[in-house]
């Protein structure tokens, strides 16, 4: 009876323990599953016709599940994650990598773009929030950005990388784009080239960000880089690759005291000269002695 009992506690233990398990589990896998949400972003936004309109949707926590764009005038969806369904070219997705912005691009905006968009997660419930764009007449006044800067070192080592910052303000929004070139020459992004060319819009601040980075300069690489905004507003900056080499020589002249110390260097190496000349004819010299020495002993 005893040990019956004792194989019921066992099993009853067994039972309490596997409840308990599967509980934390449960509990664990319902803290691991954050369901997404929205971040805040301006919900109503107005462009000029002919600029390009930028509706933002940033959704944290996304996982499998994908953003989906509609405007609430027409029936078929405009986007779904990246891919595009209307064929127009008109339309975009902003999304950089690792990101969790959905931004919906529409570029050279017209009056029949404006209305209510909705930025959608594919999810059972419906979840969505709403953008109003607003499309009004383009300003008598062209060009509309206020600002281009262009920074970055001047001179860099052979080998080191070049860092360029290109920062394009607007007076209502960011420049649609920014352009690089290097003496009249467009620059693309190359992985083969290790060429990186990167863009930020900041809504915030109406600045398009962008960077040029060359990973490993080259001689080469020496001469003037431009930023160009899609205003034709342009920046240039000037970059000397400078060869290694020669930098360190030059180093080492400067720390013996410049021309004092060349000059020492000089005639060092000039009095080793001597001394190489000499062990150079120092054979020849006793085998001349030697030679005088057996004509003395010859019979005349």
């Amino acid at each position: 009876m005893d040990g019956l009992q004792f194989i019921n506690g066992v099993l009853l233990v067994l039972l309490i323990s596997t409840l308990l398990a599967k509980a934390q589990f449960h509990n664990y896998q319902s803290a691991a599953v954050i369901p997404p949400s929205f971040n805040p972003t301006r919900r109503n936004v107005t462009y000029h016709v002919g600029e390009t309109a930028l509706l933002e949707c940033s959704v944290d926590n996304l996982g499998t599940k994908e953003v989906i764009w509609k405007n609430r005038n027409q029936k078929h969806v405009i986007t779904v994650g990246s891919f595009v369904f209307v064929g127009n070219g008109a339309y975009s997705v902003s999304h950089p990598s690792n990101s969790p912005h959905y931004d919906l691009v529409i570029k050279n905006v017209q009056r029949h773009h404006a209305g209510v968009y909705e930025c959608q997660v594919s999810t059972r419930e419906v979840m969505s929030i709403d953008i109003q764009l607003n499309v009004i007449d383009p300003p008598a006044n062209k060009h509309r950005y206020s600002s281009l800067t262009l920074s970055g070192a001047e001179f860099v080592d052979q080998g080191e990388a070049i860092r360029l910052s290109c920062n394009a303000t607007g007076v209502l929004h960011a420049p649609e784009d920014v352009d690089w070139f290097f003496q009249g020459l467009k620059i693309q992004s190359s992985v083969q080239d290790e060429i990186i060319i990167t863009k930020f819009h900041s809504p915030e601040t109406k600045t398009l960000i962008s960077t040029l980075e060359i990973e490993r300069s080259k001689m080469k690489h020496s001469g003037m880089y431009i930023c160009r905004s899609t205003d034709l507003t342009i920046k240039s900056h000037n970059v000397q690759v400078i060869n290694a080499a020669s930098k360190n020589r030059e180093r080492a002249v400067n720390e013996n005291g410049g021309e004092t110390d060349d000059r020492s260097g000089r005639q060092a190496e000039q009095k080793n000269n001597n001394c190489s000349l000499l062990t150079i004819h120092f054979p020849t010299f006793v085998l001349l002695s030697t030679l005088s020495s057996i004509l003395v002993y010859l019979p005349r």
